[in-house]
């Protein structure tokens, strides 16, 4: 989204069950203290719904209800994050109009869509980007023995089956974002597999997004969440280096910093 430059997309996640931060920011004063926290990022993304392996769905008044949060602080927000570009990381339709008609720039989509690709129809209604995620089967059972032919080749179907309908439909080839979707119905060695191969992504045509912020298969031991963030840097490094032009991420301020370097490197600045 810039040139030049990595974006840094930096996460809110108004759920009570996130693998990483569920339930840290439920009230006012932590919300707004993370806004702060996260505020050197390019992107932010608010999520109402855990997408974390085994997490169940919530109906659209929960998430509805979840995100009042943000929109009952909106005017002070928007005081902290300024000109900062607003993501809705949701598959629901209704979730995602709600948000766009109210400020929003971004429709961050798990599904690849939506139901019956209405987040894509919601895109080029508002002409705003959408980020595209591959993931095989949906989050409570995504894990359980995911399995490909080809894991590149299979994703790279996937996102031409969705590029042919979104630009077919009207969608500006510039607001289509595609995302791998790391951890979502992937092994330790798929997702190993996908970064190695994000250049083969990029051979399609347009932005590239990872998430892979303080996933497990960053750890050995799959309990231990305080102690990823040097290994989310050093993936991430690899991932820019291999194509990633977004990252999504929970520690801004690190990932800038390690960014400053590789982003060095990479456009030879």
């Amino acid at each position: 989204m810039f040139l030049n430059q990595t974006t840094v997309m930096g996460i809110v996640n108004l759920t009570p069950d996130s693998f990483y931060d569920g339930g840290k920011f439920n009230n006012k004063q932590s919300l707004l203290n993370h806004i702060k926290k996260i505020n050197g990022s390019d992107i932010i993304d608010v999520g109402c719904e855990s997408s974390r392996p085994n997490s169940k769905p919530i109906s659209e008044l929960e998430e509805m209800n979840r995100i009042s949060l943000f929109f009952d602080n909106y005017e002070q927000i928007k005081k902290i994050i300024d000109e900062t570009l607003l993501s809705i990381d949701s598959y629901k339709a209704a979730v995602v109009e709600f948000c766009l008609k109210n400020g929003f720039n971004i429709i961050n989509d798990i599904s690849g869509g939506g139901d019956s690709f209405k987040n894509i129809e919601l895109a080029i209604d508002y002409e705003v980007p959408i980020v595209l995620m591959h993931m095989q089967g949906i989050p409570s059972t995504m894990q359980n023995s995911p399995k490909y032919d080809n894991i590149i080749d299979d994703i790279r179907n996937y996102f031409e089956q969705r590029i042919e309908f979104a630009i077919k439909n009207g969608l500006n080839e510039k607001n289509i974002i595609l995302d791998p979707g790391i951890g979502f119905g992937k092994t330790i060695k798929d997702n190993d597999n996908i970064i190695l191969n994000l250049n083969k992504f990029k051979e399609l045509g347009f932005e590239l997004l990872v998430g892979i912020s303080r996933k497990s298969f960053l750890s050995k031991d799959k309990d231990d969440k305080i102690n990823r963030l040097y290994p989310s840097l050093g993936v991430l490094a690899m991932s820019v280096m291999n194509g990633a032009d977004i990252v999504r991420v929970h520690d801004v301020d690190e990932t800038k910093q390690m960014l400053s370097i590789v982003d060095r490197i990479k456009y030879k600045k």
